[in-house]
């Protein structure tokens, strides 16, 4: 299976092929975090504002995972791409100068509603459209019931 000579790696990098692999990180120290100076976050987060750029097509093109990427995004206050401006549009307008003729004036309508009087003599509900002396003259009829 194996040839003499040469070793398990050198036979799997060679049964692979060309277009399988597009890049391989080789981790030589023990540092767990790689750190990202701040021009390059502002640079890698500016590309994820462009139009018809995905955060997670940005992040393996960096090397970053999705999530950091949208950490980043966070504390530069971006929660999610800004709204595209809708164009402004106006609609037309025609302004013909006519002389219009002046409404005229209608009579305000009567007044409706009415008015509830409440003696010991009785309860009355009259129209406020009422003249005084009928107004007078059931006052006088709810006071005289109690008598």
């Amino acid at each position: 299976m194996s040839n003499p000579g040469r070793s398990p790696i050198t036979e799997l990098a060679s049964c692979a092929r060309a277009d399988t692999f597009q890049r391989i990180e080789v981790i030589t120290g023990v540092a767990r975090r790689r750190s990202w100076p701040s021009d390059v976050k502002a640079a890698i987060v500016q590309e994820t504002l462009e139009d018809g750029v995905g955060v997670s097509e940005v992040a393996r093109r960096h090397g970053v995972a999705a999530s950091q990427l949208f950490k980043w995004r966070r504390e530069a206050g971006l929660r999610s791409r800004p709204p595209k401006p809708e164009p402004v549009t106006f609609a037309p307008l025609l302004i013909e100068k006519k002389d219009a003729p002046q409404p005229e004036h209608k009579e305000e309508a009567p007044p409706s509603g009415l008015i509830e009087l409440e003696l010991a003599g009785g309860r009355a509900r009259i129209p406020v459209t009422a003249g005084r002396e009928v107004i007078l003259a059931i006052i006088d009829g709810l006071s005289m019931r109690r008598r």
